[in-house]
């Protein structure tokens, strides 16, 4: 009852702000349409700014949400997963579907599934408890009470309708599946010690015409999960000796005489739904932090115990700062779980996963990151396989905000990230997931230079100007996908002028603007 009341208050509260800062700036309404992005980068374009004696917001409806209402049967030891997904899809585009598309990203751990969901330079890191695969079948699907034709070919289920589903019809499905988890250093895994499951359960594609349902492979680079937020409630049974933390509110029920625990969740405006199943070696530290968000770390290891209140005390810096710079949390809680994965921590709605390694050795900074994503790309949604550096870039900078406290530190530490790639002609911020060939020109690319990019735009606009704007572009965008001509053109509201010769070289050309370690 306790978390109930603090996440509706945290809810409010998030409600309440949006309101007043729309109020207190006294911000105009307009109802225009943004330009393509093709119109920011074409000096011959024209298009009308609005006027810019002060900056506006377009206020945007929170949207209706799908439903998921799953049940899950996991049996720990043999790593199998039984369930049942009861999915109800609105039809929100001005199109009439005659397929409904589903990603089933487990089966991108099927032998024959390209390209690989994860580079070779991580093998190591994937494999330290010895190679295995991952697939989830389909055994059953209905839609409205009729068995439709359907074909899962990798990660896409497609469903084939009888009829048209027509624009704001909405379609009910039922999907009757069965999994294996592999035990592998990745989203979707686990050790001895536990399992973790991030992208697990079948989710609905986003379908945006005229491009039509988006079903991009699992690359192997960054986190390739394009996804709308929608309403989960989550059933799952487990041996009773076996803890289950996800994401949302959750409450359990010990079945008598069965020797199991039902855990269910319940998770409103979601960005996606990830849960750990932890064996009894796992033991929880907690804090509170003012705004009333629990942190809760998870952990097994003996070295990470030890640092258990270092790493609980930077998540709250982090939660704290984030939310002084860009906007209040609107969830109660977030789970931070040691496990084994290729990637120092990565971050899923109100959920963390933190390799083993990070959470004892490292400075913690890539946990700042992940954090710093619930902003934006988890409350925020963003397409991450084309426009990655709207969350990589934007997280960076805030976190270094944070990190380097006066602007001549964190001046400094720009030079520093400025001399790092300084020298690189091929990050070429326009480039999607598919462009990258390795790790190192992926993080510098969306990442470091993205932050760059960013920091020097906050000059540009001025120190003040530029966090109010990054504030309501988080106020305005909340639960919904941004892209980047919105980012582009509400930067272009604040500063009260076209930005198209700011952007273009940063976008386009391989290299770092001159003048841009200034």
């Amino acid at each position: 009852m306790l978390k109930t009341t603090i996440c509706l208050l945290s809810l409010l509260i998030f409600l309440l702000i949006f309101v007043a800062c729309g109020r207190d700036q006294n911000i105009e309404i307009h109802d225009q349409e943004y330009p393509t992005i093709a119109a920011l980068y074409d000096e011959t374009a024209e298009y009308d700014l609005p006027p810019t004696e002060e900056p506006y917001i377009i206020l945007a409806d929170i949207p209706s949400h799908n439903e998921y209402i799953v049940t899950l049967e996991v049996d720990p030891e043999t790593r199998t997963v039984q369930g049942i997904s009861r999915i109800s899809f609105t039809n929100r585009s001005e199109e009439a579907l005659d397929t409904i598309v589903i990603r089933v990203f487990l089966n991108a751990f099927m032998p024959d599934v390209y390209p690989r969901p994860y580079t070779t330079d991580v093998l190591w890191q994937l494999n330290r408890q010895g190679y295995d695969r991952g697939y989830m079948a389909v055994e059953y699907v209905s839609i409205n009470n009729e068995t439709p034709e359907y074909t899962l070919e990798g990660t896409l289920l497609i469903l084939h309708l009888s009829e048209p589903l027509y624009p704001e019809a909405t379609a009910h499905l039922i999907l009757q599946y069965s999994a294996y988890v592999p035990m592998l250093g990745h989203h979707i895994g686990g050790n001895e010690n536990g399992m973790w499951l991030a992208m697990f359960l079948p989710v609905l594609a986003v379908y945006n015409p005229p491009r039509g349902w988006h079903t991009d492979p699992f690359f192997p680079l960054g986190e390739p999960f394009f996804l709308e937020t929608a309403n989960y409630q989550v059933a799952i049974t487990t041996p009773i000796r076996y803890t289950v933390v996800g994401t949302g509110l959750s409450t359990e029920e010990i079945i008598d005489d069965t020797d199991t625990r039902i855990t269910r969740f319940t998770a409103s405006m979601a960005r996606d739904f990830a849960f750990a199943i932890l064996s009894p070696t796992y033991q929880r530290a907690n804090i509170e932090i003012a705004s009333g968000i629990e942190i809760a770390l998870y952990y097994y290891s003996v070295d990470v115990g030890e640092r258990a209140e270092f790493i609980l005390e930077a998540a709250v810096r982090t939660v704290e700062h984030f939310e002084y710079m860009v906007g209040a949390y609107p969830f109660g809680q977030i789970n931070i779980v040691e496990a084994e994965i290729t990637q120092p921590s990565v971050g899923f709605s109100q959920m963390l996963f933190a390799d083993t390694l990070h959470l004892t050795r490292g400075n913690l900074i890539h946990l700042s990151h992940s954090l710093g994503s619930q902003w934006f790309s988890n409350v925020i949604g963003i397409n991450p396989i084309t426009e990655t550096w709207l969350d990589m870039g934007l997280t960076r900078l805030v976190a270094a905000s944070g990190f380097y406290d006066t602007p001549e530190l964190l001046h400094e530490h720009i030079m520093t990230v400025h001399d790092r790639v300084a020298h690189r002609t091929d990050m070429f911020m326009s480039d999607g997931l598919w462009a990258h060939d390795g790790r190192e020109l992926f993080v510098d690319t969306q990442g470091r230079k993205s932050m760059l990019m960013l920091y020097q735009l906050k000059q540009l606009m001025g120190d003040a100007y530029f966090w109010e704007f990054i504030s309501t572009y988080y106020q305005v965008f909340s639960f919904q996908i941004a892209t980047v001509y919105d980012f582009i053109t509400m930067a272009e509201e604040f500063y009260g002028d076209s930005l198209q010769a700011f952007f273009h070289p940063w976008f386009f050309y391989g290299t770092i603007p001159t003048g841009s370690a200034d």
